[in-house]
């Protein structure tokens, strides 16, 4: 993760540019910064990015969607409603107004593109978004 500051080390490790002890120090700082990154940073699965990005795509692979949730998957992705919303509002106005017709779907996505929102506004966005749309 911090490849720049390794070259500068590596590079200049004959030098003693760095006290041992502080070097020792900053590794085990960024190390943990790190983990610590990685925790609210995960690596988003490439199927489920392209999911939210755009679930009309003829080249998602629907069995990398959790097996649960490919049923509603399916129906979302055949419904020219949806897919004419999707085209003219944000994702996040797109998502929100498909959780009450999809929610496992919409849950996937909005935990992708809300990951920091707080859990009560996650759980009241179906109360919200009843103005949105409604399909028929």
């Amino acid at each position: 993760m911090f490849e720049n500051l390794s070259a500068v080390l590596d590079e200049n490790e004959e030098d003693s540019l760095l006290d041992p002890l502080l070097k020792t120090k900053i590794i085990q700082h960024l190390r943990s910064f790190e983990s610590e990154l990685n925790i609210y940073f995960p690596e988003i699965e490439e199927e489920k990015g392209k999911l939210v990005k755009n679930p009309f795509s003829s080249t998602l692979d629907i069995t990398a969607i959790p097996s649960v949730v490919q049923d509603e998957f399916l129906d979302l992705k055949h419904e020219s409603a949806a897919k004419d919303l999707y085209e003219e509002k944000s994702l996040i106005v797109f998502w929100c107004s498909m959780y009450q017709s999809y929610p496992k779907v919409s849950e996937i996505a909005l935990q992708l593109l809300l990951p920091f929102s707080p859990s009560f506004y996650k759980s009241r966005i179906k109360a919200r978004t009843d103005w949105m749309w409604t399909p028929t």
